[in-house]
């Protein structure tokens, strides 16, 4: 019943939004954006009636002519080769349809055909075409045709590029402009050549418009600013709504990430990981190459092994692979592609054996041979052009293998303010800062000293901070003597003092009076979900917690004692702006505010 697509909605893409309302994620199974025929730009449709039906405004549904013209060159043929269809017999197609190509087939899709133009208006179903079809590289409709094109809306097509996209239906593949860039001039020189001869543009405005060359946008992936963030807050629309809700209803989910500390916080960690990883040494390259190939082979070999482009110019700041070339006494020359650069013995130090000490110091390289040799494939990152022959200055990089996670939450309100899950989404999707858990060491003392502080100590309160050795045989251990850091006793130390200096025996001493089962309530109260062990150990943070809960726990500390449950949510509108979801706190009180102040203090 062709009349329910008065009320057909097709599948939209969700938007993910910060906390100031900028776009941060898309997701979909069809990039759709819907558009009204007003929006379209006149020229755009003129080009998609010029070059699959010129008479779309005479028809009723079918064209006899383009019928009897297809009969004819099929029967030639022996087979289907040229369909005929109209605007609405395509729509059809794609509305109610499959692709097989038979004679069943087409004379159903002349029936709907028919159907549709008693139902519809005529720029309705252009319209429904317009917003339908799919254009290539996950595009559906003219809008995202036109994002991913050409980086701009629709209704700012130019006619050359309106010719390119209604070119584009019959064979999506063939006539993309990334991928068959020659077959997509012809191809768009033919679509304007039909709006001329319809008269829809004049001969002199056509012969300019096929001159041009194309000035293509950046084809991107799925939108996704912060994949980790992300990725939690998909989940969770998952379990509110489902699979076909979340990708294909265009919900609108306003979120509490701040994008400008999610991108501190990320540039920051990748920095940092980098450096850390360095500190255990150089694991070698990642392939090698023979470098003594000529030159032309070479270069050619080096493009098709590492995917350079031939006018690629390195940017100063990111890291790309290149190949070692010649090794000097303090300095290593590098391909990459169809540039070269210079690592200077400086910029690759670091490039030991792993965990290589000598006299209990990090060992450096002092001659470049020490970590690499001629044709090493290796990660480089560009620092910039040398002033002295124009090559580019390098340093020696490589992926690390150590991770991280890193969550920002906003006291007051309980906001998700950054997410970190660790180095690299696209190679590990392990959330690390909400699905892993690791002992928190000395950051779980707090939760000791406020248990204590709610049962009567105060931050003068003595405890002698001297050996002790523990037996308890219905614990993993036998027996336990737990030292400081330093390795020394400082005897009698307030609780202020011990706190701030992370003293090990006065928290376990101070555990020990108060008990472990109070402090594993504690850190239940302040949101900590993980089971907590019941021995002394906890004291100095054997048992594992996530970084999720932790945070949550401190934010009470810093909130006079109130904790509100994290959220990454502030609403949710479907795609006719009706709300669906608020955020509601959940808020509790774990410590009173005199508790909060004094800890903080501490």
């Amino acid at each position: 019943d062709v009349r329910k697509l008065k009320t057909f909605q097709p599948s939209t893409i969700t938007h993910m939004y910060s906390d100031q309302n900028e776009l941060i994620a898309e997701l979909y199974l069809e990039k759709r954006i819907m558009v009204p025929l007003k929006n379209i730009p006149t020229q755009l449709k003129q080009a998609a009636l010029a070059v699959e039906d010129a008479n779309f405004y005479l028809h009723l549904g079918i064209d006899p002519k383009a019928i009897s013209r297809a009969f004819l060159t099929n029967l030639k043929a022996g087979q289907v080769v040229e369909g005929g269809s109209t605007i609405t017999q395509q729509l059809s197609k794609t509305l109610f349809l499959s692709r097989e190509r038979s004679i069943v087939r087409k004379i159903k899709e002349a029936i709907i055909a028919v159907r549709l133009e008693l139902v519809f208006t005529k720029d309705e179903i252009l319209e429904m075409y317009l917003n339908q079809i799919y254009y290539g590289h996950g595009s559906y409709g003219v809008e995202a045709a036109a994002r991913t094109y050409f980086g701009k809306h629709v209704k700012d097509l130019t006619l050359d590029e309106c010719a390119l996209i209604a070119a584009l239906p019959k064979a999506p593949n063939n006539y993309s402009p990334y991928r068959n860039p020659k077959r997509a001039r012809s191809r768009r020189n033919h679509v304007i050549r039909r709006m001329a001869q319809e008269g829809f543009v004049g001969r002199r405005e056509a012969e300019e418009a096929m001159k041009k060359e194309f000035k293509l946008g950046e084809i991107t992936n799925m939108l996704n600013k912060a994949p980790y963030f992300v990725e939690h807050i998909r989940r969770q629309l998952m379990s509110l709504y489902g699979r076909s809700r979340v990708y294909k209803s265009g919900l609108k989910v306003y979120t509490t990430l701040d994008l400008n500390k999610q991108f501190i916080a990320q540039n920051t960690t990748r920095k940092n990981l980098r450096i850390t990883d360095k500190r255990y040494g150089y694991r070698g390259p990642l392939g090698t190459v023979n470098i003594s190939l000529p030159e032309a082979t070479l270069q050619a070999s080096l493009r098709q092994i590492n995917n350079f482009e031939e006018e690629m110019s390195p940017e100063t700041g990111t890291i790309i692979k290149g190949y070692v070339r010649i090794l000097g006494n303090d300095y290593v020359t590098v391909l990459m592609g169809n540039g070269e650069g210079v690592i200077e013995l400086k910029d690759m130090a670091w490039a030991r054996e792993p965990n290589n000490k000598v006299d209990g110091r990090w060992a450096r390289i002092s001659n470049p041979s020490d970590a690499l040799k001629p044709g090493d494939k290796i990660l480089v990152k560009v620092l910039g052009l040398r002033k002295t022959d124009d090559l580019w200055s390098l340093a020696l990089e490589q992926e690390p293998e150590v991770e991280s996670a890193m969550i920002s939450i906003e006291p007051e309100t309980g906001h998700i303010k950054a997410m970190i899950g660790g180095y690299d989404f696209s190679k590990s999707q392990f959330n690390r800062a909400i699905q892993a858990v690791r002992q928190p060491g000395s950051v779980f003392k707090p939760i000791v000293y406020v248990t204590a502080i709610s049962k009567g100590f105060s931050p003068s309160s003595i405890i002698v901070d001297s050996p002790i050795i523990f037996k308890e045989k219905d614990h993993s251990f036998d027996k336990w003597k737990p030292v400081n850091f330093e390795e020394k006793f400082y005897g009698p130390t307030s609780l202020r003092t011990a706190l701030a200096h992370s003293r090990n025996i006065v928290t376990v001493k101070l555990l020990q009076k108060i008990g472990p089962r109070s402090v594993i309530q504690m850190a239940k109260n302040l949101g900590i979900s993980s089971r907590i062990e019941n021995n002394l150990s906890i004291a100095l943070g054997s048992s594992g917690v996530s970084l999720y809960d932790l945070v949550s726990a401190y934010s009470s500390f810093a909130n006079n004692g109130k904790r509100i449950e994290p959220q990454g949510i502030r609403y949710i509108v479907n795609r006719n702006s009706e709300k669906l979801f608020t955020e509601t706190r959940k808020e509790s009180q774990p410590i009173s505010s005199g508790m909060a102040n004094i800890i903080t203090s501490l």
